[in-house]
């Protein structure tokens, strides 16, 4: 049996890290911690697997990921939420875009993507997890991951390129 003081390790070693991924797909900062409470809780319980298991990173994240889904989903049907209601527009009166208006854009364009796309270049470009890593929290193959994540920068770089060029082009 896994002692406790292995148990807070882990948790301290992943909470940020599994917290921006719930924060990634929920998008609410409170419900964000509350999956990551039930993920842990759930953590505690099951420490033995989880810890001896091949991948334990992953396979929290993989749980995190799940309940957030599932969270998310709950709470758009709860409240008839239209992903078409958040549209990504930017309005830069002196003709130009900083690099925090630019940072913004990026991450709304990104919450547009597709799922796999989306969770896909967040825990790659911003968590900084590896292929194999990504495919084993996923559920997928290496090579499913290496296209979806060429997909989401490409769509983001195109939109990004869309958006700065004003429509010409």
């Amino acid at each position: 049996m896994k002692t406790e003081t292995e148990y807070i390790e882990f948790v301290s070693a992943l909470h940020d890290t599994v917290y921006r991924l719930a924060r990634s797909i929920i998008g609410d900062d409170v419900e964000a911690e509350d999956v990551v409470q039930d993920v842990f809780e759930r953590v505690w319980r099951a420490r033995d697997a989880v810890l001896e298991s091949d991948y334990p990173r992953a396979y929290v994240c993989r749980m995190v990921r799940n309940l957030a889904i599932d969270r998310q989903r709950a709470k758009q049907r709860a409240q008839s939420f239209s992903l078409s209601e958040r549209s990504a527009g930017v309005s830069d009166g002196e003709g130009y875009i900083n690099t925090k208006d630019m940072a913004t854009l990026t991450i709304k364009l990104i919450e547009q993507l597709p799922e796999r796309q989306r969770l896909t270049i967040h825990m790659r470009d911003v968590e900084g997890y590896e292929i194999e890593e990504i495919a084993h929290i996923l559920e997928s193959d290496e090579a499913s991951v290496r296209v979806n994540l060429s997909r989401a920068r490409k769509s983001v770089r195109e939109q990004l390129i869309k958006i700065m060029s004003y429509g010409v082009g």
